[in-house]
């Protein structure tokens, strides 16, 4: 009788960890919802009641320096940074004591390697960036442990894999500190474990929005963004920040009509929790209003940027942008004081470090009304206006004063007349870009190779294809190098994918 009456209340204490774990579990998914969709308070007030019920646990900590480490990076305030590493504190001391009596919970090494990740990120946006090396190596090792324990959990894929992408970009000055922690690098392998997170795992949201951002940012391909933009745009369609990216990918893919209806959503959203992804959905309005040569409205844009964003990135191509629109309407005063004020941005990013040697370049020398209709042109290609570009780039380039304004002639006629698939009109370009002696701009002659390459990988000439890409590979180390890269990447993998 013992026996059943202890058998029974060991079955009871069970059912009763059981049924507390799946509440628990059903309000913390209900916060991720809330969550996902940028609705931040309310998902908030969700998990600290997760907290409140279940002190012990640490998904409510968890969760709850979750939201305070996405408000700092949307407000780079302090104040966040340091509410963000108060919870992941009191998360991981929850996480340590579980871990002391079950070392094998799968779940909670996930979680604390989830946890380590985010100090990654907030200890590299505060630009503490040893501190982000030493906890990107713990959240791997939590995360290798995770499938140690669990093979089939592939949720732990998607950590593994965007650090394994992630630290393919540090910079060379940082390399010592990577080798010290023993984290190693390979893209191919990185996207691969994200896809399985995403093809296996239970959190896709995550996964799907890492995979959007690689395929537009790093491999140039637009349409695989786009497929996996569409899971989680629609399902979340307060969540800005997935918004923000559509319409990055669709400027990247020329499409700006199209992108700016995105931007418009984002500002109308109005999401004060993240003022810094409103900030800077109005620089890309001012961006696409600049290729579409609407100069004066583009200023508008872009002082908006200037006065709401929290950070300096994009200050410096602002500025640059500023001073030109002011050059095009005939406001030469404003165009000499922004080209000043573009050489402030952040150095760190390429489009701030090139507005500040062009605009070096502008104050050595007047800009002539050639360097303008070459802007222009530029936009209009930008703008998908390829026919315009192609009509007005074909014979003019032997009336241009400098080698480095014909390359860029050149450089704008070669693209617009890939896509008009004028292909003798881009081989024709690139012997004369060959051909050219150049000091600055020479970012042209990576892009030369890399049309021949497309041109014959669309002939089906696919050895000529293999060594032009090479050739561009070999000699991009200029202005526009990550771009160029991730164009040349795009054609790399489409080599791959046509072998037999």
């Amino acid at each position: 009788m013992k026996k059943i009456f202890f058998l029974f209340v060991i079955l009871f204490l069970s059912s009763q960890l059981i049924f507390s774990q799946s509440n628990l579990q059903s309000l913390i998914q209900s916060g991720v919802a809330k969550a996902y969709n940028m609705e931040l308070d309310e998902a908030e007030k969700i998990f600290n009641k997760a907290l409140e019920d279940y002190p012990e646990q640490p998904q409510g900590y968890y969760r709850t320096a979750q939201i305070h480490f996405w408000t700092f990076l949307g407000t780079r305030d302090p104040g966040e940074y340091y509410v963000f590493l108060k919870f992941a504190d009191l998360a991981q001391q929850k996480i340590d004591k579980i871990l002391l009596d079950d070392e094998d919970n799968y779940r909670i090494t996930y979680m604390a390697g989830n946890l380590a990740s985010f100090k990654a990120m907030a200890y590299a946006t505060n630009n503490s960036t040893v501190d982000a090396i030493w906890a990107s190596k713990k959240a791997v090792d939590y995360f290798n442990r995770t499938l140690e324990i669990n093979n089939k959990f592939y949720d732990a894929y998607l950590g593994l894999g965007i650090f394994d992408y992630a630290m393919s970009f540090v910079p060379d000055f940082l390399k010592w500190a990577v080798n010290l922690t023993g984290l190693t690098s390979n893209k191919e392998r990185g996207l691969r474990y994200i896809k399985t997170a995403y093809d296996k795992g239970n959190d896709k949201t995550e996964a799907a929005f890492h995979l959007a951002k690689i395929y537009s940012d790093y491999l140039a391909d637009y349409d695989s963004a786009y497929v996996y933009l569409n899971t989680i745009v629609d399902k979340y369609p307060k969540n800005i920040l997935f918004k923000y990216q559509y319409a990055v990918t669709l400027i990247k893919d020329r499409q700006l009509d199209r992108a700016n209806e995105f931007l418009n959503k984002v500002i109308g959203l109005n999401n004060t929790k993240l003022p810094q992804i409103t900030a800077l959905a109005h620089y890309r309005k001012g961006e696409i209003l600049f290729k579409k040569n609407r100069f004066k409205d583009a200023i508008a844009e872009y002082d908006i940027f200037l006065e709401t964003t929290k950070e300096m990135d994009f200050g410096g191509i602002t500025a640059y942008n500023i001073a030109l629109c002011n050059k095009f309407i005939g406001n030469d005063n404003e165009y000499e004081k922004y080209l000043v004020l573009a050489k402030l941005g952040n150095q760190d990013i390429f489009e701030d470090s090139y507005a500040k040697h062009k605009s070096e370049e502008f104050s050595s020398k007047e800009i002539t009304k050639e360097d303008l209709k070459l802007i222009r042109m530029c936009n209009n290609l930008e703008a998908g206006k390829y026919k315009l570009v192609y009509d007005s780039l074909k014979n003019v380039a032997v009336t241009l004063r400098t080698a480095e304004q014909k390359a860029l002639a050149l450089s704008y006629l070669s693209d617009a007349s890939f896509r008009l698939k004028k292909y003798d009109e881009v081989d024709s370009a690139f012997v004369k870009i060959k051909a050219l002696h150049l000091s600055r701009e020479r970012w042209v002659i990576p892009d030369a190779y890399l049309h021949m390459a497309k041109v014959n990988f669309s002939l089906g000439d696919k050895i000529a294809a293999r060594e032009l890409l090479e050739d561009a590979e070999d000699n991009n180390d200029y202005d526009f190098k990550d771009l160029l890269q991730a164009r040349m990447e795009n054609l790399n993998r489409k080599l791959k994918a046509s072998r037999p």
